[in-house]
């Protein structure tokens, strides 16, 4: 078949349109950083960087995709469906690489196809415990986010006053297009999922009404968040920075809250963009702080083979005992 007939029958999109939207924000993150005039600084910072905060900041990067992957082992009991730890640490690492590599919100339905062909864990069933999830992990990060600015005081919002207010006929039209939106989507999910709709309904209430795994949920949910905290401390000593309460809750929360929502494939320069904003409005070094979000990124992403790695020995040594 032609190249016009394959895009006539609906074949994949145009590989550049998924290179610029991965590219894209990382190549104008580059170009801001070059006109400020802080490039140099910050590639001083990375080189400079102590070894033994990057090696604290790896084992915390291996054991963020555990807590991750127990969790979600423990919500997918609660709708009668078992999967073992080294097999969902194999699904959310999986996800997270996925995560990286596609634009969009990708990591959470790569899961639950993976559980379905893996496990026969149906869709239906995975997708409340994938969507409490992200409900979690948001709520955690908007709760530290407001911790830091309480504690940072009015100066930190200070700058709010200087932005214009809302064009309301924006506003209105925007709402106006929302909810239309809604109405269609309601109406399309009755017409043509109503069963899957029902299936999903069904785990979300299995899911709600096991309250034994709440407190295991919620104390691994904390653990995640904590292991999140410590990671972008880690990352701020291992360019000689020792961040007070304010200023890590403030760099570690809002940039990772900013990632969550965005569609850029791991949030890729948005999160960096974010940390160098709030260092400069609180007083931290911006250069620094770049280079800690950097220094960050990497070792993470470093540490997901490895903990990849480390599942797939744990389920050897499983079936050899």
């Amino acid at each position: 078949m032609s190249g016009e007939a394959t895009r006539a029958a609906g074949g994949p999109r145009p590989r550049w349109r998924s290179l610029l939207l991965v590219w894209g924000p990382l190549t104008v993150a580059l170009l801001a950083l070059v006109a400020s005039g802080q490039a140099g600084a910050v590639a001083r910072a990375i080189g400079d960087a102590r070894v033994g905060p990057l090696l604290a900041l790896l084992v915390v990067g291996v054991a963020l995709p555990v807590v991750h992957a127990r969790r979600w082992q423990t919500m997918l009991r609660s709708v009668a469906a078992e999967v073992p730890l080294p097999h969902a640490v194999e699904m959310t690492v999986t996800a997270s690489l996925v995560n990286y590599a596609v634009p969009g919100y990708a990591g959470s339905p790569v899961k639950g196809v993976l559980a379905r062909q893996l496990h026969d864990v149906g869709f239906g069933r995975s997708l409340p415990t994938l969507a409490a999830e992200q409900v979690l992990d948001a709520a955690a990060l908007t709760l530290g986010a407001a911790a830091g600015l309480a504690l940072a005081g009015p100066s930190a919002l200070a700058w709010v006053g200087e932005l214009d207010g809302p064009s309301w006929p924006a506003v209105l039209t925007g709402g106006a297009v929302a909810l239309g939106g809604v109405g269609a989507a309601v109406l399309v999910v009755r017409r043509y999922a109503a069963r899957f709709v029902e299936r999903v309904l069904a785990s979300g209430r299995m899911l709600a009404a096991d309250r034994g795994r709440w407190v295991p949920v919620l104390l691994l949910t904390v653990a995640y968040w904590g292991l999140n905290i410590a990671a972008v401390w880690l990352g701020a000593r291992a360019v000689g920075l020792t961040l007070g309460p304010v200023a890590l809750l403030l760099l570690a929360n809002v940039p990772l809250l900013v990632g969550l929502a965005s569609p850029l494939p791991g949030g890729l320069g948005l999160r960096e963009g974010a940390m160098a904003g709030i260092a400069g409005v609180i007083g931290v070094p911006v250069a620094a702080i770049v280079a800690a979000a950097v220094l960050h990124r990497g070792v993470l992403v470093a540490a997901l083979p490895l903990a990849l790695g480390g599942a797939r020995l744990a389920r050897g040594y499983g079936r050899w005992r």
